[in-house]
């Protein structure tokens, strides 16, 4: 097996001794996490792809599936999805299109926008789980039940401070 990160190890570690008190742990840990996130999504678009679909397209389905009455408002599922409205718009249109998801106004307030998944969306997530699930396994298949939460309560620490406002803004 090899190992795709040791070349920017090595670089990370030359630049530590170019750079008198350069934050190379954390730097090493923060390019980590964005390599192992783009794997993740590549390994998940893989299976995806055969749907038309994306991580951000399914991520959005999914929202929809796990809410209740599986609807959201657009602000909502922006929220839900990490995405911004202008990308979550672009996103619900696609899925509008293919008949995944519909769109009406809220019985409550009528000004406000609802969005619903379609019979056909929640026919599409259940065949898209297999694929997913093996995506998954992949990725984290060997971990054991301890190694999850500790990796979950660790990424959700980290989680918690950028989700925190900053007055200094570090980009590794």
């Amino acid at each position: 097996m090899t190992d795709s990160f040791r070349e920017v190890e090595q670089r990370v570690a030359l630049t530590r001794k170019r750079l008198r008190g350069y934050p190379h742990e954390q730097v090493l840990l923060a390019r980590l996490v964005t390599h192992v996130q783009k794997r993740q999504t590549d390994l998940c678009n893989a299976a995806l792809k055969p749907h038309e679909l994306n991580m951000v397209t399914y991520t959005a389905l999914m929202m929809l599936y796990g809410s209740p009455e599986q609807t959201l408002t657009p602000s909502a599922l922006s929220q839900a999805t990490g995405e911004k409205p202008t990308n979550v718009t672009r996103v619900c249109d696609e899925l509008l299109a293919r008949g995944l998801i519909e769109r009406s106004a809220s019985t409550a307030d009528r000004r406000q926008v609802v969005l619903r998944l379609s019979p056909a969306g929640e026919a599409l997530i259940v065949a898209l789980q297999p694929g997913i699930r093996q995506a998954l396994q992949q990725l984290y298949g060997d971990f054991d039940a301890a190694q999850i939460a500790a990796l979950t309560t660790l990424l959700r620490q980290v989680l918690v401070r950028t989700d925190a406002p900053s007055s200094t803004p570090a980009l590794p």
